[in-house]
C-alpha cells in the first residue's frame, strides 16, 4: 500500500511539473488594439483596480497564457516577457494596420475649413469609405468616388473629420485618400 501511495505522489508531482510546459506550448500570439495615442494597462491581477505593471502600446505583440471567464487574459509580452492581466476586448489575432485603430477624439485639431477631393484606393476604380468613426471597420456612411468634394473641419494623425458636400453628412476619411483642392 505504501508503494502505491508513493507512486501516486510521484506521478502527481511529475504531472504538476508538466502542466506549465504544456500550457506554454499552447500560448496564442495576439496584438494590442486600442485607440491611437492610448495604451493598454498590464495589471497585476484581473481587476481594473489592480496595480498597473506596464502600459502596452497599440500594435504590441503579446502571448496569451490563460483565458479567464470574466473577460480577462493572462499574457506575457513578446518584448521583455512581462506577465500580467489585460482585458481581452483589447486584443486581436492579427496585427492591426494603421487604419484599423480608432483615433482618439482629443487627437483631432479643429482647422480653418478647406476643401479636398477623395482619391481612389488603388489609383483605379476602388473607392474609399466615408466612416462614422475614424476606423476602417466602422460603419460606412457612403462609398466615396474619386473626385467627390469634402470639407475638412478637423484633422487627426491618420484621419480627417469632414463634411460630405454631396450629402451634408459629417464623417471621417483616411488622410491618405484625400487631396487638397
Amino acid at each position: 500500500m505504501k508503494k502505491i501511495i508513493s507512486i501516486a505522489i510521484i506521478l502527481v508531482s511529475v504531472l504538476t511539473l508538466l502542466v506549465p510546459l504544456c500550457a506554454s506550448a499552447d500560448t496564442m500570439e495576439m496584438w494590442v488594439n486600442c485607440e491611437n495615442g492610448k495604451t493598454l494597462n498590464l495589471r497585476e491581477q484581473p481587476d481594473t483596480n489592480a496595480r498597473v505593471l506596464a502600459r502596452l502600446a497599440c500594435g504590441t505583440r503579446v502571448y496569451v497564457m490563460e483565458v479567464l471567464a470574466n473577460g480577462w487574459m493572462r499574457i506575457s509580452t513578446a518584448s521583455d516577457g512581462s506577465v500580467g492581466y489585460v482585458m481581452s476586448k483589447f486584443l486581436v489575432t492579427t496585427k492591426p494596420g494603421k487604419y484599423e485603430i480608432t483615433e482618439r477624439d482629443d487627437n483631432f485639431v479643429d482647422v480653418t475649413p478647406y476643401f479636398v477631393s477623395a482619391k481612389s484606393i488603388d489609383g483605379g476604380t476602388r473607392s474609399v469609405g466615408l466612416r462614422v468613426k475614424p476606423n476602417k471597420t466602422a460603419n460606412m456612411i457612403r462609398r466615396l468616388t474619386a473626385g467627390d468634394e469634402l470639407k475638412v473641419i478637423a484633422r487627426g494623425t491618420v484621419w480627417s473629420k469632414v463634411i460630405d458636400m454631396k450629402t451634408g453628412k459629417t464623417g471621417y476619411v483616411a488622410n491618405d485618400y484625400i487631396s487638397r483642392i
